[in-house]
């Protein structure tokens, strides 16, 4: 039997997914119109999903997709892409993420990655 991708790995990913949605949907009530772009982002940032039964090819894929996520998260920085800053870091720990070949750096980064959530919407919160 094969080894698919670990639960925490598959999380981390949905999170970095999912974390940058929910301030920029609020913003569409404040006239925010990029709504497309942000879709086609988070949509982009779940692709390493597509890969939970090969965990050779879903870490290598969190880690393309972060590198491009980095850069555009700069480059469309003015539209609000910055807020997928994080993502691009939660995709890279999501790569290492699996507890079954390195159970204490795994949970370090589980647990990092639910900080960087945290605080970004912590920061959106407190605005």
């Amino acid at each position: 039997m094969r080894e698919g991708v670990h639960p925490w790995q598959f999380g981390l990913v949905l999170l970095a997914a999912l974390t940058p949605l929910i301030p920029l949907l609020s913003w569409t009530d404040e006239g925010y119109t990029d709504l497309p772009t942000v879709l086609v982002t988070a949509g982009l940032t779940a692709v390493p999903l597509l890969f939970h039964a090969r965990p050779t090819g879903f870490g290598r894929c969190a880690a393309v997709v972060s590198a491009l996520l980095l850069c555009w998260s700069f480059t469309g920085a003015m539209i609000g892409m910055l807020l997928f800053l994080p993502s691009a870091l939660q995709l890279l720990l999501a790569a290492g993420a699996d507890p079954r070949r390195r159970p204490a750096p795994a949970g370090v980064m589980v647990g990092l990655g639910l900080l960087l959530s945290a605080l970004l919407l912590a920061r959106f919160w407190s605005e």
